[in-house]
């Protein structure tokens, strides 16, 4: 598994492909994946493995029904 890091370099390297041939919707979709990874290792600083984007939605959005968990 990647690093956070790792991911970050990952979405970058990416992310400049995407505006080089001008694909402006694709841009837009890994600048908001790089600002969000950003943000989950902000709160997250012990964590070193890169999350999901399921974990990364969900530590966003904890109350969505999708993310919620049930003790039973």
């Amino acid at each position: 598994m990647a690093s956070i890091q790792a991911q970050i370099e990952a979405y970058r390297s990416a992310l400049g492909e995407a505006q080089t041939k001008g694909d402006q919707a694709t841009a837009r979709k890994l600048e908001q994946q790089i600002s969000e990874l950003e943000a989950f290792q902000q709160r997250h600083p012990e964590e070193v493995d890169a999350p999901s984007p399921f974990e990364v939605f969900c530590d966003l959005n904890p109350s969505d029904v999708n993310c919620r968990v049930y003790d039973d």
